[in-house]
């Protein structure tokens, strides 16, 4: 304990603290049914219109342009969600920080001023998380990333799983895409006199921002998971 409150220390022990809290949010939500990291990338990246077909990023126009849209697709994000990259990174860099903050010590008798160790062990840091993010991107399965533009979710069925949609209190609602990726969205009745509780199947009919979409009761069982 001594060690991590040291002088030097206190950028990368608050690095590792915010990544146990994301981690521990996103098994709360895994336990949940919540689709935490198709929320966290749509909020982030909320111009999604469809993969690059060289980087697998889920973005267009100026939300990720130039240098910035290739810093994004280098680390991978698109092909992996953007809250597995953040949790890597932060336990990356203040690992590396750490641990670079006790061999400054050693050498030199004293920590690195924080405005050097800080992008410094950033930047070492990156080449890693590329490569973890890039395992990742490999392994995991289809529906941990979205692969298409939301927009084409539009005429599908959804089920809804968390709590009631309610007009004005949207409830959580999956849905499977054409490739059998399943999506978590924000579903509110396209009618404000009608609710559907947690197992209702709902059609999808317009898309009101973000991830929130109006949805109307299944007009045909045979529209389940399909359109």
């Amino acid at each position: 304990m001594a060690w991590m409150t040291a002088a030097g220390n206190a950028p990368f022990v608050v690095a590792l603290l915010v990544m146990v809290g994301l981690a521990l949010a996103e098994l709360v939500a895994l336990a949940t049914g919540v689709g935490l990291n198709d929320v966290v990338d749509d909020l982030l990246l909320p111009s999604s219109a469809g993969s690059d077909a060289g980087t697998g990023m889920e973005a267009t126009g100026s939300e990720v342009q130039g240098v910035v849209g290739r810093f994004l697709a280098w680390l991978h994000i698109g092909k992996v969600p953007v809250l597995m990259v953040l949790i890597i990174l932060l336990a990356l860099f203040g690992l590396i920080g750490l641990v670079g903050q006790n061999l400054a010590r050693t050498l030199f008798g004293a920590p690195a001023p924080t405005l050097l160790a800080v992008p410094l062990a950033f930047a070492v840091a990156l080449p890693p998380v590329r490569w973890c993010s890039g395992l990742l991107a490999r392994i995991l399965p289809g529906d941990e990333s979205s692969a298409i533009d939301l927009d084409q979710l539009v005429g599908r069925t959804g089920t809804v799983v968390g709590g009631t949609a309610r007009a004005g209190l949207p409830a959580q609602a999956r849905v499977t895409d054409r490739f059998g990726t399943d999506h978590y969205v924000l579903a509110e009745p396209e009618d404000a006199a009608e609710t559907f509780p947690a197992g209702a199947v709902v059609l999808l009919v317009r898309r009101t921002g973000g991830g929130r979409f109006a949805v109307i009761a299944n007009p045909n069982p045979a529209l389940v998971d399909g359109t």
